[in-house]
């Protein structure tokens, strides 16, 4: 599972079991399909995202310190590069 949350408050903005993350050079292309609405709420907070994605047994966190992400309107697809990520184990 994806979840996007604003770092101040930890505040759920979007939640997802259908994305996609691709590992390109040092950075993640991380893409999640979206409605208008969430995007936009969503890039409102670009600056102060946590983006964190939930296995088993582990949980990763992705973080994107240009706030580099867009939305795709035409594909209805927010993509986010990510230049930092960190997995954690769950016990």
């Amino acid at each position: 599972m994806l979840m996007i949350r604003h770092s101040v408050g930890s505040r759920l903005l979007c939640q997802t079991t259908n994305y996609l993350i691709e590992k390109q050079a040092d950075c993640w292309l991380i893409s999640l399909p979206v409605d208008e609405e969430t995007a936009t709420i969503v890039l409102d907070f670009q600056d102060e995202l946590n983006i964190f994605v939930t296995k088993e047994n582990e949980k990763t966190w992705y973080y994107s310190s240009d706030a580099k992400m867009n939305y795709q309107p035409e594909d209805k697809q927010l993509v986010i590069l990510a230049d930092h990520k960190t997995v954690y184990p769950i016990h």
